[in-house]
C-alpha cells in the first residue's frame, strides 16, 4: 500500500512540475520568414515572465515592440510595424521546440510561415 501511495505522489508531482518545466523564450532568436515578396530574415530579442512574453523585434521594416504569451509549447505574439500606407497590425502563431521554433504570421492581408533559432 505504501508503494503504490508513494508512486502516486511522485506522478502527481512530476505531472505538476512539467508544465512549468518548459524552457524558457528569453533571449535572442534568429528569425527566416517567407514574405510574400521573398524571404526576410529578423532578429528578436525576448523576455518571458511566467506566461507572459515581451520584446522587440527587429526587420528590414525596422524595430517592433511586441508582447504576447507562452502556453505549454504554443508562442502568441503581437506587433505593429509602419508601412507604406501606415501601421501594419502582425500576428504571430508559433510552436516551440526546444530551442527552434516555427509558425504563421498574419498580417491580415496574408500569410507567411517562418521558422526560427534560439541564439
Amino acid at each position: 500500500m505504501f508503494r503504490v501511495l508513494s508512486l502516486a505522489v511522485v506522478f502527481a508531482f512530476v505531472l505538476g512540475v512539467a508544465p512549468r518545466a518548459q524552457g524558457s523564450v528569453s533571449g535572442a532568436w534568429e528569425l527566416n520568414i517567407n514574405g510574400p515578396q521573398g524571404a526576410i530574415t529578423a532578429g528578436a530579442n525576448l523576455k518571458q515572465d511566467g506566461e507572459n512574453v515581451t520584446g522587440t523585434i527587429d526587420s528590414p521594416q525596422g524595430t517592433a515592440e511586441l508582447k504576447g504569451t507562452m502556453k505549454g509549447k504554443t508562442l502568441e505574439l503581437a506587433f505593429s510595424i509602419q508601412g507604406p500606407d501606415g501601421p501594419l497590425d502582425i500576428k504571430v502563431n508559433g510552436e516551440v521546440d526546444g530551442d527552434s521554433i516555427k509558425g504563421m504570421l498574419d498580417f491580415g492581408m496574408g500569410q507567411a510561415d517562418f521558422t526560427g533559432k534560439k541564439k
